[in-house]
Formats: C-alpha cells, structure tokens, sequence
C-alpha cells in the first residue's frame, strides 16, 4: 500500500466521524480479494467517497474529475493529492467553462484517456475501484445538474470501457458491484446507507447498453 493512501483514509474518517452514521447492507457481495469496480450512486461531492473509503473492509480508490477546479493553485494540489493516493484523474467535456475551469477542453481527451488506463491498471492489479456513472452529484458546491435530492442522471458509458480495458489481453474478469446510497438527516449529521448488490460482468459490447441500463436501474433501487 502507498504511503499516500494514508491521506484520504485519515480525511474520510475525519468527516465521517463528524458529519456522518454509516451503515453497510450486502457488504458479503465485495470480493475479499481481487478486483471489483463499485458503481455507486453520487449524490454528495465529499461526502460519497468519505463514507465509502471509511466503512468498506476494502479500502478502494476512487475515480475523480477534476474539472471544477477554478484557479491553477487548486489545479495543481487536487493533481498531487491525486498522484500521492494512486486515484485516476479525469474530466468531464461538459464541465468545462472557458475562463470557469483551470483546465481546457484541449486537454480533456487525454486526461480521459490517461485516467480509463490508471483505472484499468488498478483494477488488473485486484484493486478495489470506486466509479460514479451519473458524472455529477445531486449536492455541490458548484452547481447541481439533478432536478431534485430524489433524481438520478444517465449512466455514462466510460464505466464498462474502464472495465474493458481492465479485461483486454487476458486481464482478469472484473466484478461490478452496483452500489446504492441512501441519505437521510440526523439532526445536524446525515445517517449514510451504503447498500451493495450482487456483482455483473461485462462480456462484450454486444450487451453493452442492457448491461449499462440494469446497473443504473440497480443503483438506484439500491439508493431508495
């Protein structure tokens, strides 16, 4: 394990210790060892990953874009954290508003590009990967894209061609857990329901929309 990891473990359980009370339901569906990708619900920009990395038994990393970085300063620190916990980097096209974001479109397909490989590569190592489909979380500080607390956005794709990649040329077939989370206020502290679901495999692109379409249904069943 890398010493960088330390530092979203010491974070997430200062927040969940404060902010939040999480409770895991089919934690007997997350391997015990060798990969699995987690496709999760987002629902929270902070609070998500808090919540998964301090009560999982497996301590995953997680995919993060970085598109509403703002100002070059916070550019170059989320990077470095990034790099230091080994956590895949990408950006959304869409997220990225000229003279809003410190990155440019330009740069989005490389970054997308380098961070499916990272990802890929942790997986094929039988690391634990945690992946939000729907791109953008119901609360955030920047903006929401969601209706509601109750709705939920498409599944992008990129989900199963991370998984792809991860089985290309012999890799090892790769668990995708879909994975729920339910919120509801406790006062001033959210209590967190983590809820995770048997696992489904990716074979082939010619399931590629059913599969994409039974994991969002899941996910949110899951998160109700």
């Amino acid at each position: 394990m890398r010493l960088g990891a330390f530092g979203p473990r010491l974070i997430a359980r200062y927040y969940a210790s404060r902010d939040l009370r999480v409770t895991i339901e089919g934690g007997e569906h997350l391997p015990r060892r060798g990969p699995a990708l987690l496709a999760c619900r987002h629902f929270h920009h902070l609070y998500d990953g808090a919540a998964l990395i301090d009560a999982l038994p497996r301590k995953p990393a997680v995919m993060i874009a970085l598109d509403w970085a703002k100002d070059i300063w916070t550019r170059r620190v989320m990077e470095l954290a990034c790099a230091m916990s080994d956590w895949p980097v990408v950006l959304r096209a869409d997220g990225i508003e000229p003279g809003a974001s410190a990155f440019s479109r330009e740069e989005t397909f490389r970054y997308v590009r380098h961070g499916l490989a990272h990802g890929a590569r942790l997986l094929r190592s039988g690391e634990v990967l945690v992946v939000f489909p729907e791109a953008y979380p119901t609360i955030d500080p920047v903006a929401t894209r969601k209706e509601d607390e109750r709705s939920f956005l498409p599944f992008r794709g990129g989900v199963l061609t991370l998984v792809g990649l991860a089985q290309r040329n012999g890799g090892p077939r790769v668990p995708i857990l879909p994975v729920g989370l339910s919120y509801v206020r406790e006062g001033e502290r959210w209590h967190v329901t983590i809820r995770l679901d048997a696992p489904r495999y990716f074979e082939g692109r010619s399931e590629r929309g059913a599969l994409l379409a039974d994991l969002a249904t899941r996910v949110r069943a899951l998160s109700a």
